[in-house]
């Protein structure tokens, strides 16, 4: 991608090679970069447009077009005569070449694996930002699959297509700071800690849009998308507690992918914005950009090592998904119930440590909290319920076989070794509840669900029970030491960071992108 940025700047190197070499040539020589700017003037900024060719300023247009062939045919002419030139241009041009090689992994990358993520954004390359892979993104609408469908487009010659994609991202512009942001507007809720609530942004959609915006420049030549890259391009200056994606790290930044309080540092996501940044130097023919690509990359040397990890089942290292830490979540579930059932409080208690849900309350599901339900479709829990007859007048019911995964799960954090320690030595959950039939109660070890008791009918009554925890499921609790992964991710991370240790020209992280291959 670079090389095709790069391309242009050869060429005016070359011309002011031959301005120099031709020191002794006629006065006129010199008109030559003046005409080209003329022809921008009416073309490039679009004063003239190609109707108006025709008529009013047609005729000035077609004066400079005549001059225009006459410079060339003189600079033709000179350059020949002149072996210092023909060397000058031979050794310019083949530096152009080596760029244009240098950058062709890049363009690889974006455009013959089209379409991008397909386990995300599915295989159309049609420009919808409807997400809708699984049932925990329903209609959730991503800026970042309308960058990359456009990239896409841009790349392959498809303007008409790439048009159409610019003109659909445009519902997630959002300004901040003097910066441009592609905010997503439905919240996201994943595996801890990846919790957002809409607006958010981040660096995976704010790299591919600047590539993308940049990608139109070079091939329109509108200012237009000239104008927006720089805009997203400012963007990168936003810290995380300000809402931006740049998290400072000392003397380097780190580009967040997730921007939560917690250090995530989704790899793929902090490359892809690196390398938008090294082609933002090239493309604005700035140092600005440049030296804060450089910042990414010295916190990539100090943390590189980090994302290394050994799984049995693969025979060399692979890379982590992120840095996010990890927490020891206990895993509960209603099961195998039947009618109806409500959940009105739910508590884990033992020495030291107490936990509690409240379902229907807001904030039931949130992952950030110490203690949650897990929501979705696939699961049996209902929406938030009140009722004013009761003490607690917010519950949540849970529905026989209502979602696919036919159980109603709930979680709760383990912080420390103490507090896991006491679990240990005994621990007692309490369900305040009102059931038409049954449904069991069960733990996991992370392994296998363990049943904990039985809940009955309760005749129209809201009662409160309380079980003790198995000791085998709970003896078998460990705290989580591994980073997670994610095998969709793998051969991208690798690509990626191969990608950014050539344009940095580090030997660390030249290092570590051989190493991951495989």
């Amino acid at each position: 991608m670079q090389g095709a940025i790069r391309g242009p700047h050869c060429i005016r190197k070359i011309a002011m090679g031959a301005q120099v070499g031709l020191s002794g040539a006629p006065r006129w020589f010199l008109l030559w970069p003046a005409l080209r700017r003329l022809r921008q003037i009416f073309l490039m900024d679009q004063l003239c447009s190609v109707r108006e060719l025709r008529s009013g300023c047609g005729w000035l247009m077609g004066a400079l077009m005549i001059l225009r062939g006459i410079f060339i045919r003189l600079y033709v002419t000179m350059l020949i005569n002149s072996k210092k030139l023909l060397f000058l241009f031979f050794c310019l041009a083949m530096s152009c070449a080596s760029v244009q090689a240098q950058q062709s992994d890049l363009l690889k990358f974006y455009a013959e694996g089209s379409p991008n993520y397909p386990w995300a954004f599915g295989t159309s390359k049609e420009c919808d930002a409807t997400v809708g892979m699984s049932s925990r993104t329903k209609n959730f609408r991503s800026p970042s699959k309308l960058a990359i469908r456009g990239l896409e487009a841009a790349l392959s010659g498809d303007l008409a297509g790439a048009v159409a994609c610019e003109k659909k991202l445009r519902v997630f512009e959002k300004m901040r700071g003097g910066g441009l942001f592609y905010a997503f507007m439905d919240d996201y809720i994943d595996a801890w800690p990846f919790q957002l609530r809409a607006p958010w942004v981040s660096a995976f959609t704010q790299g591919i849009a600047l590539e993308f915006y940049m990608e139109m420049a070079k091939k329109t030549g509108n200012i237009y998308y000239k104008n927006k890259a720089e805009a997203i391009y400012l963007s990168y200056s936003m810290p995380v507690d300000k809402g931006g994606f740049a998290r400072t790290v000392g003397k380097d930044v780190l580009f967040e992918e997730y921007p939560v309080n917690e250090r995530i540092a989704v790899l793929n996501g902090n490359l892809i914005a690196t390398i938008a940044l090294y082609d933002y130097a090239q493309f604005s023919k700035s140092k600005a950009p440049l030296r804060l690509a450089t910042r990414s990359v010295a916190w990539l040397e100090k943390n590189i090592q980090s994302y290394v990890v050994q799984r049995p089942e693969y025979p060399g290292p692979i890379s982590a998904y992120s840095l996010a830490p990890s927490r020891l979540d206990v895993l509960f579930r209603f099961y195998l119930t039947h009618e109806t059932l409500d959940v009105f409080s739910i508590k884990l208690a033992a020495k030291d440590v107490s936990r509690s849900i409240l379902p229907g309350t807001p904030g039931d599901h949130d992952i950030t909290r110490d203690a949650s339900l897990i929501v979705s479709a696939d699961m049996n829990w209902s929406e938030p319920y009140k009722e004013s007859k009761q003490p607690r007048t917010d519950f949540r019911k849970i529905v026989e076989a209502a979602g696919a995964f036919n159980h109603a799960p709930f979680r709760m954090e383990v912080k420390t070794i103490e507090e896991l320690s006491s679990l240990k030595q005994g621990a007692s959950l309490e369900v305040s509840y009102r059931a038409q039939g049954s449904s069991d109660v069960q733990i996991s070890d992370g392994k296998t669900f363990y049943k904990i008791g039985t809940l009955g009918p309760t005749r129209g009554e809201v009662v409160t029970v309380v079980f003790e925890l198995p000791a085998a499921a709970i003896a078998n609790l460990t705290f989580p030491v591994d980073l997670k992964y994610n095998v969709l991710y793998l051969e991208h991370n690798q690509k990626l960071l191969e990608i950014v240790a050539g344009l940095s020209e580090s030997d660390v992280l030249k290092k570590y992108a051989t190493l991951l291959k495989r």
